[in-house]
């Protein structure tokens, strides 16, 4: 079969398509036939080299498609099937397994990190990481749903306490996840502030649901903030940009306001003053990934027609270098796509 295989790190140029052995499920597996690949911004880190990891590696986590064969004792799905992958393969044996936080497994493995991804034409995944595309959508719109949605449900819900009629700050509007925050918030009746960076995006943020929009290269965040609250600031900032906000995003913080971060896209390293936040009250709460018992609610709002993925468009797996320069580019709006 082809797949997109990562042998060393670099450009979009080391993107290229090969041709691998089609593995055969085992016991408690499936094998799936990929029809939708869904990109995010870990798959640029792999194969840049800023994420380590052992090389060779078909990278890729999102990606849905049709059952194509079972292992034995697999009871969950069978041979026909549309499905979605839950790209964390975790142990169900550690003490955070144990308690239901399985998004801190001790033996964690995503795919397309620590074991071979979605970049393929097939792949093989234990049955339990599989889960029933929602009968509305297509596998195309199902392949952008577990590391943008689920990711976005574990940080507002579970670790931030989203609370019904806040006041939200999402930065980065026009990325996955950020399209998934302003879904997600208001969906709890939220009032919803977004940052985007080209005017272009501003329209679409909008349109999904974002009651006040600022372009970031023009306007200091903080200030729009003060203005669209009446100086009172946002009571919770999601956060996955990093390094060039990060100070914004604080100042943007009502007194006892949270911050949730989850991504560190322009850098890693971000300054803080101490007395401003502890007078303040602040609470910062780092968020990643998702728990497995998390995901069926998430499928649930898919289900009921509540939440709808936005495509911005789709690429031949075999254009992979074209999609991660699209995504390098920041010129998207929503999720980029891969047909194998």
């Amino acid at each position: 079969m082809k797949a997109i295989v990562v042998e060393k790190p670099g450009g979009p140029e080391v993107l290229k398509p090969v041709d691998v052995d089609e593995k055969t499920p085992r016991r408690n597996e499936a094998l799936v036939k990929l029809e939708a690949v869904g990109m995010n911004r870990i798959d640029i880190w792999i194969r840049s080299g800023l994420y380590k990891v052992s090389l060779p590696r078909i990278i890729g986590a999102d990606g849905a498609g049709v059952v194509e064969a079972v292992g034995e004792d697999v009871t969950n799905v069978a041979a026909g099937d549309r499905v979605l992958i839950d790209p964390a393969i975790t142990c169900g044996r550690c003490r955070f397994c144990l308690r239901g936080f399985d998004s801190l497994c001790e033996n964690h493995r995503l795919l397309g990190h620590g074991i071979d991804g979605t970049y393929a034409e097939k792949i093989v995944v234990p049955a339990i990481n599989l889960h029933h595309v929602p009968r509305e959508l297509s596998t195309v719109q199902a392949a952008c749903i577990m590391v943008n949605y689920a990711t976005i449900w574990h940080a507002l819900v579970t670790r931030a306490g989203l609370a019904p009629g806040s006041t939200v700050l999402v930065i980065g509007a026009g990325s996955g996840v950020g399209v998934a925050a302003v879904q997600m918030c208001k969906l709890f009746g939220c009032t919803v502030v977004a940052t985007v960076g080209d005017d272009w995006k501003a329209e679409k943020a909008y349109r999904i649901g974002a009651d006040y929009v600022v372009n970031r290269r023009k306007r200091s965040i903080s200030e729009a903030v003060n203005e669209y609250t009446g100086g009172r600031g946002v009571d919770l900032v999601v956060e996955h940009a990093g390094q060039a906000v990060w100070d914004e995003a604080v100042k943007s913080l009502s007194p006892g306001g949270k911050l949730v971060y989850l991504g560190a896209t322009s850098g890693e390293s971000a300054a803080i003053n101490i007395r401003y936040t502890y007078r303040r009250q602040h609470s910062f709460i780092g968020s990643y990934g998702w728990n497995k018992h998390e995901i069926p609610h998430v499928i649930q709002l898919f289900d009921k027609g509540l939440l709808r993925p936005i495509i911005h468009t789709t690429y031949p797996l075999t254009e992979a270098a074209e999609a991660h320069r699209l995504m390098e580019s920041d010129n998207f709006f929503g999720k980029i796509i891969l047909i194998p």
